[in-house]
C-alpha cells in the first residue's frame, strides 16, 4: 500500500493503516507524518503523534463514501468557530455536507496511567447560551443540527446542571437536547422528578441511564413544551380501561448481561399522544376511557445490593395514589 492517497482534499501523506469501502472508497486511515485539511473551519492539522500519554492510537481521518471529509482527530487543541461561538476542538464529527455535527474538547485516551478524573481536569470550561439561559459548564461533547444550531449537550459523569424546563426547575446529568429554535426536547434528570402527566404525577427517572451520551434521556417534551414521554424506574400504573378489565405496568428486572448473578432494573417507558398513552412501546390505552392508579413498584427490591428505597441514593419512594380518572 501506497503512504501516499489523493482525496477530495488533496494528496495526504504518511499513511500508516488504511481501511476501504467494499466499492473500493477510501473509509479512514491514521497518519504518521503532518498534514492539513482545508475545511470551512479552517485549516486542520491531523492527528500523527499518538506518542503523549493521553494520546488515542487512533484513525486520523474518516470519510463518508463519496469522499466527503466524516471526521478529523486533531493534532493539537484548535479552537472552531461554529454559528454557536468558538469551541476547543480536539475531534471533530461532521455530516456529509461539511457542517459541523459534533465538536469534542477532549479525545484522550481513559488508561491506568490516565484516569478520567485527569482527562476531566483538562477539559476547559465553556459559555454556551442556551434557550433557558446562558450557562458555564465542562461538556464531553457538543452536537449541532446541521444548520448549526446546538442539537445536544453531553455532560461530564459528576457535572449537573440545573434547568428551568416544562417540568419545573429539574437538575439535569449526562445530558439535554434541544429543538432547532432552542426549546427543550429532552434531558437526563438527576434524582425522580415528580411530573404532572395525563394520568396523574409520575416519578421520571432512568436508575440504568448511562453516561455514554446526553442524546437520548428518560424525560422528553414536544417542540411545544408538552410532556411527550418519560421513564420510570419507581412506579406501577395500574389501568382499568371502561370493560373493567385491569392490566399494570411496572418496570423490568433482567439479569446483568455482565453477571448472571446479578439483576438490573429497566425503567418503564411511557409515551402520550392524541389523547393516548402507550407502554412500552407496544401497548396503548385511550386516556378518557380508562382509569389509572400509580403506585410504588416492588421491582426495586429485587435489584442485586438494594434492600429498600430508603437505602438507595438513585431512587426514591413515591407514595401510593388513587385511582386517577382524566376527565
Amino acid at each position: 500500500m501506497t503512504n501516499s492517497i489523493q482525496t477530495k482534499y488533496g494528496i495526504i501523506n504518511g499513511i500508516s493503516t488504511c481501511d476501504f469501502y467494499e466499492n473500493g472508497q477510501i473509509k479512514e486511515f491514521a497518519l504518521d507524518t503532518y498534514n492539513e485539511i482545508s475545511t470551512e473551519f479552517g485549516i486542520l492539522a491531523a492527528q500523527y503523534n499518538d506518542s503523549n500519554l493521553r494520546k488515542k492510537f487512533t484513525k486520523s481521518l474518516s470519510f463518508y463514501k463519496n469522499g466527503s471529509l466524516k471526521s478529523i482527530a486533531l493534532n493539537e487543541q484548535t479552537k472552531i468557530k461554529t454559528p454557536a461561538g468558538i469551541f476547543p476542538a480536539e475531534l471533530l464529527v461532521f455530516y456529509e455536507s461539511g457542517a459541523i455535527k459534533r465538536l469534542f474538547p477532549l479525545n484522550g485516551k481513559i488508561t491506568g496511567y490516565w484516569s478520567e478524573e485527569d482527562e476531566y481536569e483538562l477539559a476547559p470550561i465553556l459559555f454556551l447560551n442556551l434557550s433557558f439561559g446562558k450557562i458555564k459548564t465542562k461538556v464531553i461533547s457538543i452536537y449541532f443540527y446541521e444548520t448549526g444550531e446546538i442539537k445536544g449537550i453531553t455532560l461530564w459523569p459528576k457535572d449537573q446542571l440545573k434547568v428551568l424546563t416544562p417540568a419545573g426547575l429539574v437538575t439535569v446529568r449526562i445530558g439535554i437536547t434541544f429543538y432547532p429554535d432552542g426549546s427543550i426536547k429532552s434531558m437526563e434528570p438527576n434524582i425522580p422528578v415528580s411530573v404532572n402527566t395525563p394520568i396523574g404525577k409520575l416519578e421520571a427517572f432512568n436508575s440504568s441511564a448511562i453516561g455514554i451520551h446526553g442524546d437520548s434521556n428518560s424525560l422528553c417534551f414536544s417542540s411545544n413544551g408538552r410532556l411527550k414521554s418519560l421513564m420510570t424506574s419507581t412506579d406501577k400504573v395500574i389501568v382499568r380501561d371502561n370493560t373493567g378489565k385491569v392490566i399494570s405496568y411496572e418496570p423490568s428486572l433482567k439479569p446483568n448481561m455482565f453477571d448472571l448473578g446479578k439483576m438490573e432494573l429497566h425503567p418503564l417507558n411511557i409515551e402520550f399522544f392524541d389523547n393516548k398513552v402507550r407502554f412500552e412501546n407496544i401497548h396503548e390505552h385511550e386516556i378518557e376511557n380508562c382509569s389509572f392508579q400509580i403506585s410504588q413498584s416492588s421491582a426495586i427490591l429485587g435489584v442485586s445490593g438494594c434492600g429498600d428505597c430508603s437505602s438507595c441514593n438513585s431512587c426514591s419512594p413515591v407514595s401510593g395514589k388513587a385511582f386517577y380518572k382524566s376527565n
